[in-house]
């Protein structure tokens, strides 16, 4: 076995054995690489059939699972990069967690990111790596339009967010 494959085989049980996303940067740390070979490595196993999820704090192994909590909404949304965190506080105050961001590219089609951004803690961390990896939101590429998939353990808890978003005006409307 050569040793890229082994990495891969071991990068690949790290992730399997850890119940939290590894970062790039953790991987590439700990198999003296650099990060742009563990994205390599990643995209290999993904190419293998892996269930390796890339996310804002890292690459996960997941089986295919419903993710986030159990009651579920759409919503098309606009609003420039400044704006990007009270949007999201809207949510979570509301005490529901943005599952994830997707734009509908005029040449790549849907593109799609996982947040699962849950609580304060996960948008501070998430906010952080954007601004460490000067990041900018995905919906540059669309004019800024975006959809969120947002979750709930409640269909109240859902409308309450929906509602203050439309107060804000985030949600795209008619």
């Amino acid at each position: 076995m050569t040793t890229a494959k082994k990495r891969r085989a071991e990068i690949l049980e790290d992730l399997r054995n850890t119940g939290d996303s590894i970062s790039g940067v953790k991987l590439a740390e700990q198999y003296d690489v650099s990060r742009q070979i563990i994205v390599r490595d990643i995209s290999i196993l993904k190419a293998d059939g892996h269930p390796i999820v890339s996310t804002s704090r890292g690459y996960v192994h997941r089986p295919a699972v419903r993710r986030g909590k159990p009651f579920k909404r759409t919503i098309a949304c606009q609003h420039n990069f400044e704006q990007m965190e009270e949007e999201l506080k809207i949510i979570l105050d509301n005490g529901a967690m943005i599952d994830d961001v997707s734009i509908d590219h005029p040449v790549y089609g849907e593109i799609n990111g996982e947040l699962m951004i849950a609580t304060n803690e996960d948008l501070t961390l998430f906010l952080t790596r954007m601004d460490k990896e000067k990041s900018r939101m995905l919906a540059n590429l669309t004019d800024n339009v975006h959809l969120h998939v947002i979750s709930a353990d409640t269909k109240k808890i859902l409308d309450n967010a929906i509602r203050d978003l439309i107060e804000h005006g985030y949600i795209i409307q008619d």
